[in-house]
């Protein structure tokens, strides 16, 4: 594999002012030194207040860091400049239905991305948000809708369009799937693998779930009050934990599920 992304030293602290006391400096996130590799996962895992978002926004370019540097393919990232972050790093975010505008129809939407991002002639760009929402699975006529028209699964699929479409080469997912049912979260899952095969895609997934981080992550990182605690991949982490935190979230989480399936299983035996 070839390094893609490279975190150096990246810090990020917030100034929290009170009245007219000097602002205390708090920090989210302690600097941090790691790599992602070409084509490759990566999922970042904690407890909420842990720095894992913190982490993928200032990847994405929505927050800048306050210390340390990120590179892309060897060149630093400027972090004033978004328009250079977007065409390669792009962002699926939690709540797929309030990251879409209401007002505006999805293949408006997607081709705002490639208006932005390239210089596409508007049917050059019409074409390419068709041939984007078949890759999702979805239909042309889609292009025409509004996100309420469209059941959560569908809004996920558009957001999943928008952040492939301009051929990025890093995807962040912030606890993009929580939200879906199991059924069609198993799809999504099933789909971002196909994608990422077919498009050479890094991604970087931060997600609680420690069943999505065993069958979609390379390697798993763990965090805690801003602090890396543990780094490494998905298989040795999965087996020999060294930390128990590390332990806790991953199989607290695994053992869960595994009660839930029971529980179910013997409801419907019962029924």
């Amino acid at each position: 594999m070839t390094k893609l992304l490279e975190l150096k030293n990246v810090s990020k602290y917030y100034v929290h002012k009170d009245g007219w006391l000097p602002g205390r400096k708090i920090c989210a996130l302690e600097p941090l030194t790691l790599t992602l590799e070409r084509g490759e996962t990566l999922a970042i895992m904690g407890e909420t207040g842990s720095g894992k978002s913190t982490i993928a926004k200032l990847i994405a370019g929505a927050e800048k860091p306050s210390t340390g540097e990120i590179y892309l393919n060897g060149q630093l990232l400027d972090p004033r400049n978004y328009r250079q972050r977007s065409r390669h790093i792009r962002m699926i975010f939690q709540d797929s239905l309030r990251s879409l505008n209401p007002q505006t129809t999805i293949g408006r939407q997607l081709s705002e991305a490639l208006l932005f991002n390239t210089t596409l002639t508007s049917e050059e760009q019409r074409d390419h948000v068709m041939l984007t929402l078949r890759k999702v699975g979805l239909l042309p006529d889609h292009y025409h809708f509004y996100p309420h028209m469209l059941s959560s699964g569908q809004q996920q699929r558009v957001c999943i369009a928008r952040a492939i479409i301009v051929d990025p080469q890093i995807i962040v997912a912030d606890e993009a799937f929580v939200s879906l049912d199991p059924s069609i979260r198993a799809q999504i899952i099933n789909l971002i693998l196909d994608l990422q095969e077919d498009m050479s895609i890094s991604f970087i997934f931060v997600s609680h779930s420690a069943e999505i981080v065993k069958h979609v992550a390379d390697k798993i990182l763990i965090m805690h009050h801003g602090k890396l605690v543990e780094f490494g991949s998905t298989q040795t982490m999965m087996l020999q934990p060294q930390e128990q935190l590390t332990r806790l979230l991953l199989q607290t989480d695994l053992q869960n599920n595994v009660t839930a399936a029971t529980s179910s299983s013997h409801s419907t035996t019962q029924e």
